[in-house]
């Protein structure tokens, strides 16, 4: 006897912000959609109960949250009604997310589901399509948001699914806590499938033949199949039925209806055996090789965060402290202070403006369906003239709010004297030493080391102007020798006096800091990728690379302040050069290192990376995503992405000959062991200590930029660590670089 008697046909449209038209477009017609459900609901004839009856689940809150402002209160009674019906179902992912957003942005996305809470409207289940993994530390987010049940209607093409689709597991979050995990079939099945037009005959052959193999499954124990009816943006329709009604004339003993998602989760926790699988870590997404893509874009948007967060904290600690007179300027100028004070509800909205736009920016939707295939066409640039707009939205108006948050921070408290200098301010609860760059005089850069209170702010003297450079390959401050070797693209000795450790793995072929550039050999040629850029995927491995590495025949230039010692070199590759920067501070433990790459755009396959060859052997890497720290390969969900991660901000190492802590400020791609670009490994096996920042690369296919072209700069910090106690301070370097010292030249006044 079969043991799947039951088939629940889900009605959803994949939302895409972009994709099949422009991000203006399509997101405003998401909220349109919702009016179009209500209406197909309406004017639905079948009974409550029927099997055909039109049904419906909006796959992501934010087009809920759109409708709920402008819609009338008879629309908000209609939608409350049809959710307690069980018509429609309303789910709890913002939007179908990338990797990109840290744990803040999670939160604020699940505290606008309060909007949808407070007009009746129950959430229970976050639903995402298309990509391939999900922050571990989103998992405890969505448990305090009170959502405990996931959907992943994961898109395979490009990477691999944890375990045959469909299957049922438990997803235990870092506290513990489990969320109920659906990891659903490609949403896309709802049109190759034939379900959304209606070809009854073609749906019914596919459908048949999903449940038979679901049937024969040792490893699934429900009686109930789910299947999706949707596709990418697509306009709702109620003609999915007709597959329910067809279905059922022909199959009475294995019935179909139309369910929502929260129905169907309801279906299968109640027939979850008390041995469901449970698996532990990071979902990482192998989709996330698209970060590089777009390397400004994404650089734009990690500062943008930052701006935020600066602004939120430091307006927190002025109203604390006191609200001063902060001194305004008379010109609305980019390096100026702020012209007028916002009041409390003027900055709530830009607050709310500004999570928006990181939110849509973190979205998983990089371009158009032709941006591979036509990246020349208006179309494609005007859809990443749209999605990237977000990242600038986001920075100009967070910007602008921090600009006003430290000004206002500075004039808080008692007895403010006018000062004149660099404005330095710690907005964490720990006293802070760092150090920290600045741009005075409108046009030179300054870098300092500041010593600031927990939660307050100082104004230092601006420094004097560097000494002219001199010649040499080796520069000593602190606990630190440095030695660079142009001809290998960076440091081939990093020291550490206290001790006598070699930070530097001598058999990597480059040196730290080394810019390295990936690109197809000739050998590589023949690899089907390059019949269609979709054959860049598991079935497919490779193709083989060349990789070569920045070098010049230009002698290092070497300066030494009362604070650092910095040595600077360049390097250079066909089409590409970069200006590196190293300081070594005298009283400090971190070492800055700034890259500077300029590069036009390419359309052959390519990759770009900055080396970090750490001499640690038998390595144990710990990685910091959103609200977690995991070792990956053994916290990390079976065949999610090996071969890269996309990281927060920091990665510690330890191991033979030591530990280190390393942190990216721009650039969230990193390859850990060595670079293993094309291999897509089932298990990960480093062959050192190295990591490598993965700066940027075209290794896509549809709405990924088919083309990258680069001019800007890289920051990274790292120092020597202690292994033990090492997932903490990861955690710690992590929160640290997420929030740094604000510094800005000023004048006014200061409070106490």
């Amino acid at each position: 006897m079969s043991r799947i008697r039951r088939i629940l046909l889900l009605g959803h449209t994949h939302h895409d912000v972009g994709y099949t038209n422009s991000p203006r477009i399509i997101d405003g017609m998401h909220a349109e959609i919702v009016r179009e459900v209500l209406r197909l609901a309406a004017a639905d004839t079948a009974a409550p109960s029927a099997p055909d009856r039109f049904r419906w689940t909006f796959e992501a809150a934010r087009p809920v949250l759109n409708f709920l402002r402008t819609a009338a209160p008879s629309d908000v009674d209609a939608l409350r009604a049809l959710v307690a019906d069980g018509t429609l179902a309303v789910t709890g992912g913002y939007l179908n997310m990338t990797q990109l957003p840290d744990l803040p942005e999670f939160e604020a996305a699940y505290r606008a589901l309060g909007r949808i809470r407070e007009a009746g409207i129950p959430v229970r289940t976050e639903q995402h399509g298309d990509v391939n993994g999900i922050a571990w530390g989103a998992a405890d987010a969505m448990l305090d948001a009170g959502i405990d049940r996931l959907v992943m209607a994961l898109n395979p093409d490009h990477g691999r699914a944890p375990l045959e689709q469909p299957s049922v597991f438990w997803w235990e979050a870092p506290s513990g806590r489990r969320v109920f995990t659906l990891l659903s079939t490609h949403y896309g099945f709802g049109e190759e499938w034939g379900i959304v037009d209606a070809d009854v005959e073609l749906a019914e052959e596919r459908i048949h033949a999903f449940v038979e193999r679901l049937d024969a499954r040792d490893d699934y124990p429900f009686d109930t199949a789910v299947v999706h009816a949707g596709n990418d943006n697509r306009w709702p329709t109620a003609l999915f039925t007709r597959v329910v009604r067809h279905w059922n004339e022909r199959h009475p003993d294995r019935p179909m209806e139309t369910s929502t998602i929260d129905t169907a989760m309801d279906a299968l926790a109640a027939q979850a055996p008390a041995d469901l699988p449970v698996l532990r870590g990071e979902w990482a997404d192998w989709w996330s090789h698209g970060h590089g893509s777009t390397a400004r874009e994404v650089a734009v948007y990690r500062e943008a965060r930052r701006f935020a967060r600066s602004a939120r904290e430091a307006l927190r600690i002025a109203a604390g402290r006191g609200e001063g007179d902060p001194a305004l300027a008379t010109v609305l100028g980019y390096r100026r202070g702020p012209a007028r004070l916002r009041g409390d509800a003027e900055l709530a909205a830009a607050f709310d403006r500004v999570d928006e736009e990181l939110l849509l920016f973190g979205e998983h939707t990089w371009g158009s369906w032709e941006t591979y295939s036509k990246p020349h066409s208006h179309f494609s640039h005007s859809h990443w003239n749209a999605k990237a707009a977000f990242a600038y939205g986001a920075w100009d108006l967070a910007r602008d709010l921090n600009v006003e948050a430290l000004y206002r921070l500075a004039a808080s408290g008692a007895d403010p004297v006018p000062v004149e200098g660099v404005l330095v301010a710690n907005l964490t609860d720990r006293p802070r030493r760092e150090a920290v760059e600045a741009e005075v005089a409108g046009t030179r850069r300054v870098t300092l080391v500041a010593d600031v209170p927990p939660e307050s702010a100082v104004v230092l003297p601006v420094p004097e102007p560097e000494p002219e450079p001199t010649a040499g390959t080796t520069v000593q401050a602190g606990r630190y020798r440095a030695t660079v070797d142009p001809a290998r693209g960076g440091l081939v000795s990093l020291v550490d006096l206290t001790d006598g450790r070699e930070l530097v793995d001598a058999g990597a072929p480059h040196g730290l800091g080394a810019v390295v550039v990936e690109t197809v050999s000739d050998a590589g040629r023949a690899h089907p990728v390059f019949e269609n850029p979709k054959n860049f995927n598991p079935a497919f491995p490779g193709p083989a690379f060349d990789r070569s590495h920045g070098s010049s025949t230009d002698e290092p230039q070497v300066v030494e302040t009362r604070d650092y010692a910095r040595i600077r070199w360049t390097s250079g590759l066909p089409g590409l050069t970069a200006v590196h920067t190293l300081r070594l501070f005298r009283e400090l433990d971190d070492i800055d290192l700034a890259v500077h790459i300029a590069k036009p755009e390419r359309f052959g396959p390519e990759s770009v990376f900055v080396a970090f060859p750490f001499a640690v052997g038998r390595p144990e890497f710990l990685v910091e995503t959103a609200g977690a720290v995991f070792a990956p390969e053994t916290e990390q969900l079976p065949d999610t992405s090996k071969d890269w991660y996309s990281i927060q901000h920091a990665v510690g190492v330890r191991g033979d000959g030591g530990a280190v802590l390393w942190g990216a400020v721009d650039a969230p791609l990193v390859q850990l062991g060595g670079i293993r670009t094309g291999e897509w490994s089932r298990t990960l096996e480093p062959v050192g200590g190295h990591i490598d920042s993965w700066v940027m690369n075209n290794l896509h296919f549809t709405n990924f930029q088919a083309r990258q072209e680069f001019t800007g700069t890289l920051h990274y910090r790292f120092r020597p660590a202690a292994a033990e106690g090492l997932r903490e301070a990861v955690a710690a370097y992590g929160a640290a670089m997420a929030l740094p010292l604000q510094a800005r030249a000023y004048a006014g006044p200061l409070g106490r």
